[in-house]
C-alpha cells in the first residue's frame, strides 16, 4: 500500500481485487518504527460495513501518519482477536464466512503481537 510515504500502484492486481470494497487485513509503521497500526476492515455486511477498496485502505494508512504499509490477507480471513477476560479470546471486529456475519473462518495462520501494558 505504501513504501516510503508513497502509495504504490495496484496495476499487478487484477481491476476487480483492488477496486472492489471487501473485507480487508493490514499493517502499517511509522517512519521512526515506532508506532505500528493493525487495521481490520469488515464487509460484505449490507447496512454494517461494504467493505474497503485497496485505495482507500491507503487513504486510510496516509491519515493515520504511516511510511509504510502492506495489505495482508482479507475477505473472511479479516479477524481482529485480543486477549479478554480469563485470558479467553475476544474477537473486535464482525467478520464474515459463508454469508453469516459473526462467524469466523478457520484459518491456519495469523500474526500476533504482544505488548506491555501501558503504565
Amino acid at each position: 500500500l505504501l513504501s516510503d510515504r508513497h502509495a504504490q500502484s495496484f496495476l499487478a492486481f487484477d481491476n476487480n481485487y483492488a477496486m472492489t470494497r471487501a473485507p480487508r487485513t493490514a499493517i502499517g509503521v511509522s517512519a521512526d518504527g515506532r508506532t505500528a497500526w493493525l487495521v481490520v476492515v469488515d464487509g460484505r455486511q449490507k447496512g454494517y460495513s461494504e467493505g474497503a477498496t485497496l485505495t482507500e485502505l491507503t487513504d486510510l494508512f496516509v491519515a493515520l501518519g504511516a511510511a509504510d504499509a502492506i495489505n495482508l490477507d482479507g475477505g473472511g480471513s479479516s479477524t481482529l482477536v485480543r486477549e479478554g477476560t480469563n485470558h479467553m479470546p475476544d474477537v473486535l471486529n464482525r467478520p464474515i464466512h459463508t454469508g453469516v456475519p459473526g462467524r469466523e473462518r478457520p484459518v491456519a495462520n495469523h500474526i500476533a503481537v504482544y505488548a506491555l501494558p501501558l503504565k
